[in-house]
């Protein structure tokens, strides 16, 4: 889906690819739609790159935002904390800690919960959620322009070894990741996330508080067994 490459590119790069979508205006219509989407995002790996990337957008200063996005902040905030309390609540079903445990849950499933085994060679694939997006991205000429915009032209050089590619990615721990960007914003800005804190929900702030308790245990106990 492109979220996916959407988070992989904020991470890399929020200032520009914010500046990118801010040049064909289409800024807010990602984000509502990609807020709307989460609430079917069943799978570990879309979950962790959003949780990432949207992580990496509450890094910038507030000032350094589209007006459009500093209005959203406290619902990215929110979905942020609910994805990342889904990753450790299936990292739990599996009797293991962190989200390298919950990579393994939902595998094998499509986003309805059937046992999804690929596709034939010959069969067309199709996504509700790629349609919602490029729709998003209408502007652009076709979906290979949506990919050369997302992730730049030198991602898709063919002689690229696929099979040698290792992801700063692999190695996030999407809970540190979330309570370090939290950590860096409201450290910044404290008068500014005060205002965003009085605006969520009542579980938002109960689950954050618990993300975070469980961040700082296993900093602890990783520091112990060093």
């Amino acid at each position: 889906a492109l979220f996916v490459v959407l988070a992989a590119a904020f991470f890399y790069n929020p200032e520009l690819e914010l500046a990118e979508l801010e040049k064909r205006g289409v800024t807010q219509q990602v984000l509502t739609q990609w807020i709307k989407d989460s609430e079917q995002m069943d799978k570990w790996l879309p979950r962790k790159i959003s949780v990432i990337g949207l992580c990496s957008v509450l890094q910038m200063p507030t000032a350094t935002l589209p007006q459009s996005v500093g209005n959203m902040i406290p619902q990215i905030l929110a979905l942020i904390t609910d994805l990342t309390g889904k990753i450790e609540e299936d990292a739990n079903k599996l009797g293991d800690e962190g989200d390298f445990a919950a990579e393994d849950v939902n595998d094998d499933f499509g986003a309805g919960g059937e046992f999804f085994e690929g596709f034939d060679e010959d069969q067309d694939v199709h996504s509700a959620t790629d349609d919602a997006y490029l729709d998003a991205l209408k502007n652009l000429g076709g979906q290979d322009d949506v990919a050369r915009f997302l992730i730049g032209d030198a991602w898709l050089d063919e002689d690229d070894d696929d099979d040698e590619f290792i992801s700063p990615l692999d190695d996030i721990e999407t809970v540190n990741y979330y309570r370090d960007s939290l950590k860096t914003a409201f450290d910044r800005e404290p008068v500014f996330y005060q205002r965003v804190q009085g605006a969520l929900p009542q579980k938002t702030l109960a689950t954050c508080q618990q993300l975070f308790a469980l961040a700082d245990a296993r900093a602890a106990e990783a520091q112990q067994q060093q």
